[in-house]
């Protein structure tokens, strides 16, 4: 998925557990260059309705653009899939929802 952008904020997820050098296959060294890491200061963590204004502040223009939760477990290909399932709406101001259970 080398056109995908991924923007997240964390609390503790700055820098990878290894050096880069040592360990190139880690997720934040192996897609360093598609990732934008918004730090936050666990004090001004209030809660999810802001850590989401926060997430949006990270979109640039994306044609695709989708914000999860930390609980979220993706299956298997679920960006092809994600995708297909916009186009088939055939309206490229559509807009796919789910709300997790």
């Amino acid at each position: 998925v080398e056109e995908m952008m991924v923007g997240f904020e964390d609390i503790h997820c700055d820098a990878p557990h290894e050096p880069c050098s040592d360990n190139p296959e880690q997720m934040l060294c192996k897609y360093k260059n598609q990732l934008d890491i918004l730090q936050v200061d666990p004090l001004l963590a209030v809660g999810p309705v802001f850590a989401r204004h926060l997430g949006h502040r990270l979109y640039r223009g994306e044609y695709y653009y989708m914000q999860s939760d930390a609980h979220v477990t993706y299956a298997n290909n679920w960006d092809v899939d994600i995708i297909s399932q916009q186009e088939a709406t055939k309206n490229e101001m559509a807009v796919l929802s789910t709300y997790l259970s």
